[in-house]
């Protein structure tokens, strides 16, 4: 059972970090959505 509990803590963090890596990578596109809205 530890092994397990290895593998979905290593799954967990490299979720994390597929989120936040995405999250950063889209804020500029956020903006720009939220620009051309507001015209």
């Amino acid at each position: 059972m530890e092994v397990v509990g290895r593998i979905s803590v290593a799954v967990m963090a490299v979720v994390v970090l597929a989120v936040a890596v995405i999250g950063v990578k889209s804020i500029p596109d956020v903006e720009r959505y939220l620009k051309i809205r507001r015209m």
